[in-house]
């Protein structure tokens, strides 16, 4: 987790210098380029500076999932599909579809099975 990266964006879309953010924090604008480059802070010292960028605590203590690029994600769940043995598709190579052609026989499945094999960021 980078608390900090999350600072930097959230002054950033709030189109804030460090210099502006620090004087609505009451600390000098070196804590505000201190705290931009730390994975974590104190409680106390987050509250400051969520009260001050107006975002909610949870947004800095998200934890950020990875994306998958595409052709791995298809990748991965063509072979679950592909090992099903009540889907039939086991002597089938996966050289044998294109990625568009994959991704159609993983949604087929899922819809099929109800499980989702894809990232959501996908649906």
């Amino acid at each position: 987790m980078q608390i900090g990266r999350k600072i930097r964006e959230a002054r950033e879309a709030a189109g804030l210098t460090q210099e502006e953010l620090a004087a609505r924090i009451g600390v000098s604008q070196r804590a505000v380029s201190y705290a931009e480059r730390q994975p974590w802070m104190s409680r106390r010292a987050l509250e400051r500076y969520s009260e001050a960028l107006g975002k909610r605590l949870a947004y800095f203590l998200q934890e950020e999932r990875e994306v998958e690029p595409r052709e791995d994600a298809v990748a991965g769940a063509f072979e679950v599909v592909r090992r099903d043995p009540e889907f039939g598709f086991g002597a089938r190579s996966s050289n044998d579809f294109d990625l568009d052609a994959k991704e159609a026989i993983v949604r087929l499945y899922e819809r099929a099975k109800g499980v989702r094999l894809l990232p959501e960021e996908m649906a």
